[in-house]
């Protein structure tokens, strides 16, 4: 049989290496026109609104007067000018965490101290029709920025938005990182992505009967957070959450809520590491193993407030082909979470957060001591059975993880809070005959202070 000549076959990989280069090429330049014709449709827009901003009639003086180009409240530091039609709110928090185990995956007992988040925020709109926000955090000796976005009002039920935010899929992960129940997310949320680059349009109908949310991505692994550099995932993501009795007479249902999300891409490269509470590594891919084609998320969801009384859950299957040099095969790995919370003091339970009813003032009497919350939480994370021996090492990395955790939160005011809680994490491997993981016990601290 006749051998190719090896100068043909290097030939032949240059042009496929060009082939994949311009195919990337054009995937850029087809973002990159989309967010120009947005800017400058937004740019249009908020020139328009200026202009009869400045075209108004004057206010009277005493009306200007009285309005304050400056302010300070519980929401934080506010700029605004005379007409209001432009403002920026100065906000952040800061959460000192504490990690204390009395045992870990490796049977040690390797206490942390550290600043999980440092978050200054910026946020504001600019001639009444373009919200902005700005969010670094420099937690953890890692500066970055979570988020920098800015959203057109063009009216509550369709707000185009582009930067990068939150991507609307995991509902423990969509809750503000200053409001969670827990110090750190469940095994549920290291199956869906944290923030991303990319642009959305969402909205409410019905009185906030119903949400949605439809975007287009830079696609990042489960339970990673993105960053700048665009990659050629090309994810579609899309939420639609219902509240079907916020408008009825029946005042026990008007908190409950459930949705649907799911995502779609194409991923190819770096693969995610699964992580317990108290951040320790439990599975990992091998070195030589990659995503390779379609990554797909589905994740239902649902909540209930009544009162003091709350509950979140969801479930999550994040589907991914991936690829370990000639072979080749899609895994689908699975999680789910119930996490439910009680007021003591009584304060209203929430999913955008709870406010005491009283701060801590003990020298006005013992009903003034602030706020109370008991919590409750379980967790399971199932890895696809498919992906042992070939694309994880069985002794090393374990095929599942149930984790449970109680904790008791106090809200000494509305800026100040102290959550403390157990948590234990006991781990499955592929085959019953290897020695399984050391279970992990852990008690999470966290102070935090937010302006």
């Amino acid at each position: 049989m006749q051998q190719i000549p090896r100068s043909v076959l290097q030939t032949g990989s240059r042009v496929s290496e060009k082939g994949t280069t311009v195919k990337r090429l054009a995937q850029k330049k087809r973002f990159s026109l989309f967010l120009t014709i947005f800017i400058i449709f937004i740019v249009i827009t908020s020139s328009g609104q200026s202009d009869s901003a400045a075209n108004a009639v004057p206010a009277p003086n005493g009306a200007a007067a009285s309005s304050r180009a400056v302010s300070f409240g519980h929401d934080g530091l506010l700029f605004t000018d005379e007409a209001k039609s432009t403002q920026l709110r100065v906000h952040g928090y800061i959460q000192g965490d504490g990690r204390f185990f009395s045992s870990d995956l490796k049977d040690q007992s390797s206490d942390k101290l550290l600043f999980r988040r440092i978050r200054p925020v910026f946020e504001g709109t600019l001639f009444k029709v373009l919200d902005f926000r700005f969010m670094p955090d420099f937690g953890q000796n890692n500066p970055q920025i979570q988020d920098i976005h800015v959203e057109w009002k063009l009216a509550s039920y369709a707000k185009p938005r582009i930067g990068k935010f939150k991507t609307p899929l995991g509902l423990e992960a969509l809750r503000s990182d200053s409001e969670s129940t827990f110090a750190e997310r469940s095994l549920a949320s290291d199956l869906v992505p944290l923030r991303e680059v990319g642009a959305q349009v969402g909205g409410a109908l019905g009185g906030d009967s119903l949400n949605y949310a439809a975007g287009y991505f830079n696609g990042t692994p489960d339970g990673s957070n993105g960053n700048f550099e665009w990659r050629t995932s090309n994810e579609g993501v899309a939420r639609i959450f219902l509240r079907p009795f916020l408008r009825g007479r029946v005042k026990p249902l008007r908190g409950f809520g459930v949705g649907l999300a799911g995502s779609s891409a194409h991923e190819h490269g770096a693969l995610p590491k699964f992580k317990t509470v108290g951040q320790n590594t439990f599975f990992k891919y091998s070195s030589r193993v990659l995503a390779d084609g379609q990554h797909n998320r589905l994740t239902p969801q649902a909540y209930y407030y009544w009162g003091p009384f709350g509950i979140l859950g969801e479930y999550t299957v994040s589907s991914q082909e991936v690829r370990n040099q000639s072979f080749a095969r899609r895994l689908s790995n699975q999680g789910w979470q119930a996490t439910a919370s009680l007021m003591l003091t009584g304060e209203r339970n929430s999913y955008l957060g709870v406010r005491p009813q009283r701060a801590f003032e003990p020298y006005k009497g013992i009903r003034h001591l602030g706020g109370w919350e008991l919590a409750g939480r379980y967790s399971r994370l199932r890895v696809d059975g498919a992906a042992f021996p070939l694309f994880a090492d069985p002794k090393s990395s374990a095929a599942g993880a149930a984790e449970w955790a109680i904790g008791i939160n106090w809200y000494l005011n509305r800026f100040t809070r102290i959550m403390n809680a157990y948590g234990h994490t006991n781990f499955r491997m592929a085959e019953q005959s290897l020695t399984p993981l050391h279970s992990e016990n852990v008690v999470m601290s966290r102070l935090q202070f937010s302006f």
